[in-house]
């Protein structure tokens, strides 16, 4: 008769476990008293790689879609890689990850603009659980799907009404970082996130610099990500009122476009014939 009493009393210690080791783990708002700063600049060696292109002929909405980043092939172009002229890179994420407790972290919703078939901005910063609002300007309605990285796991399917602002919100898998969303309708309209756990980040303007500040003094792993290039990892140390300067370089000559998305031109050329066809 002893045996459910004790089952009880085992699974309540077990749930209480659980909580405090969530608490534990949470990211605590503390003080920081004499913290240090990481700086540095992100930059783009090599070629600058190739805008991928898409023909606006194959998607709908076509006179809309062209009225913006539309070249003279009819394609929307998109600029992935955006640089200064010192080369300094822009909508890189510079994160400081393991860092338990620190400065306010203040949680903001991340508000996208859907406008001539354009999501803006291209790059997010996100936490897990995080709330995106989509302000659709255009007259027509978008079905977009967030991905877990690049076209991986659907995370969420949301429909975009036409002149509407709609909701989303995103939970990551496991210990996945990285979201895109995508138009179903119109593949050329992207936006990505990228999941923050702490106030220690920065996302980088075109001249390439990032601060991160008011550190506690402690050991970290500092990661700088772009959208269509891997991370970078470094490990690190900072101490009291220190200031570490730390640069990453990212490679343009690494990076492979796949041939459909350099095309400029989608006709077929009328030499362009299988060889023993019929004409």
């Amino acid at each position: 008769m002893q045996k459910p009493k004790l089952f009880i009393q085992l699974a309540l210690t077990f749930l209480i476990i659980c909580v405090l080791s969530t608490q534990v783990w949470a990211y605590q708002e503390i003080e920081v008293k004499n913290g240090g700063t990481i700086q540095g600049k992100t930059t783009l060696k090599g070629d600058t790689p190739q805008p991928r292109v898409y023909h606006l002929v194959l998607f709908p909405n076509l006179d809309m879609c062209a009225e913006v980043d539309t070249d003279d092939n009819m394609n929307r172009v998109l600029f992935d890689f955006i640089t200064d002229d010192q080369r300094g890179m822009k909508d890189v994420v510079v994160t400081l990850e393991h860092v338990d407790a620190g400065k306010p972290f203040p949680q903001k919703p991340i508000n996208i603009l859907s406008e001539n078939c354009k999501f803006t901005p291209v790059v997010n910063v996100i936490p897990q659980g995080g709330t995106f609002f989509v302000d659709n300007q255009d007259a027509v309605m978008h079905n977009s799907q967030v991905y877990q990285k690049k076209q991986g796991k659907i995370l969420l399917n949301i429909p975009i009404p036409a002149e509407e602002i709609s909701e989303g919100k995103v939970v990551f898998k496991k210990r996945y970082k990285i979201f895109q969303m995508i138009c179903g309708m119109h593949e050329f309209m992207q936006t990505w996130g990228y999941r923050v756990q702490n106030p220690y980040y920065f996302q980088t303007k075109v001249d390439g610099n990032y601060k991160i500040d008011n550190i506690p003094p402690g050991e970290y792993k500092i990661t700088a990500w772009h959208f269509l290039m891997p991370s970078q990892s470094k490990q690190i140390t900072v101490s009291a009122g220190e200031t570490i300067n730390l640069d990453f370089e990212f490679d343009g000559d690494a990076v492979i476009r796949p041939f459909y998305e350099t095309i400029k031109s989608g006709r077929i050329k009328k030499d362009a014939r299988v060889p023993g066809s019929i004409h």
